[in-house]
């Protein structure tokens, strides 16, 4: 079953994320950090809602479900309402917003690329992180 996607502002535009950029914080988390499962189109449990800003990437908003209560950013993160997301570092995968694709035309996806929380270039298309040190890098879109 698809996914429900992520979203994100860019330039003030909503589009979809299909990149989960917070999993990487919650896996560094002692463990007890785990989201109720409301949905099949949800397994992951929540929704979080990003804004690139000034050239980096904010974590602005979240829908998650925590022991039957609704958790928020302010709740994960100390009380602040958004939080550079300084722990990222990989591809995101950003579908275009509607108002960005023509009538016929084909929506063409974008890649923005990431380091430590901030947005080092974007490319068209699903475009993999170009590899280090002979190392491949295989990206995880889920």
């Amino acid at each position: 079953m698809q996914q429900l996607p992520e979203t994100i502002l860019i330039d003030g535009v909503l589009h979809s994320l299909y990149t989960t950029p917070l999993l990487c914080w919650i896996r560094d988390q002692d463990g007890s950090l785990v989201f109720d499962r409301r949905a099949a189109s949800c397994v992951r449990g929540y929704v979080g809602c990003w804004q690139i800003r000034d050239g980096g990437l904010w974590l602005i908003d979240l829908h998650a479900w925590r022991d039957g209560k609704l958790t928020r950013v302010p709740d994960l993160f100390g009380g602040r309402r958004e939080v550079a997301a300084e722990w990222f570092s990989g591809p995101l995968f950003v579908e275009p917003a509607g108002s960005e694709v023509t009538d016929g035309a084909s929506p063409m996806p974008r890649t923005l690329f990431v380091e430590a929380g901030r947005v080092t270039r974007m490319e068209d298309g699903f475009a993999a992180p170009k590899p280090a040190s002979g190392r491949s890098s295989h990206p995880d879109p889920s």
